[in-house]
């Protein structure tokens, strides 16, 4: 299942139809959805401590919208946000099944986190597509992630010999602007 979007992953509140906009429903002030945009809702792993019981009620409400065609950025990483085994994990993982229960894509941020999310994903076995966003790693590393299932999406600044082997149908494309 490939996104039918130019941009699958922007934060840019003003991004045009073609674009998916990246809505984190623990941020406050929580923008409106607008009926003539797409998105995508989740928790970014950085703010992983802040998935209160209302920031998951309000998560679940607004993926539950027609509006919102993905979930994410969930994720998980290393270098950066709440401890990762205690925190990030249960937080993806959670994400991860909303995805799977609404059946949409779920977008990764991932950040020298490739073994666990390739455990998670063989544990958890998703049928819907997994697509790790803004993917600036060597064709190693992306022919593993697309082995085991995972989708890319390339940004602005990619590797170009990983672009040549991604195959089309696992192709992506995002801005990630701010």
């Amino acid at each position: 299942m490939t996104l039918p979007f130019a941009d699958i992953h922007t934060h840019r509140l003003d991004a045009g139809p073609d674009a998916v906009i990246c809505v984190d429903p623990s941020e406050t002030p929580l923008p409106e959805l607008r009926a003539d945009r797409h998105y995508s809702v989740g928790i970014h792993p950085w703010r992983a401590h802040l998935a209160t019981p209302e920031a998951w009620a309000e998560l679940e409400r607004l993926a539950a919208s027609p509006r919102v065609v993905a979930i994410g950025e969930a994720g998980l990483d290393t270098l950066r946000g709440p401890a990762l085994a205690e925190v990030q994990t249960p937080v993806f993982v959670r994400q991860a099944e909303l995805a799977e229960a609404l059946g949409k894509p779920l977008i990764i941020h991932a950040v020298r986190s490739w073994q666990q999310l390739i455990a998670l994903r063989s544990s958890m076995r998703p049928s819907v597509p997994w697509i790790i966003h803004g993917f600036r790693g060597n064709p190693q590393l992306a022919r593993q992630l697309l082995d085991h299932g995972f989708d890319l999406s390339l940004g602005p600044r990619h590797n170009p010999a990983t672009l040549a082997i991604i195959p089309p149908h696992r192709l992506h494309r995002e801005s990630d602007a701010t």
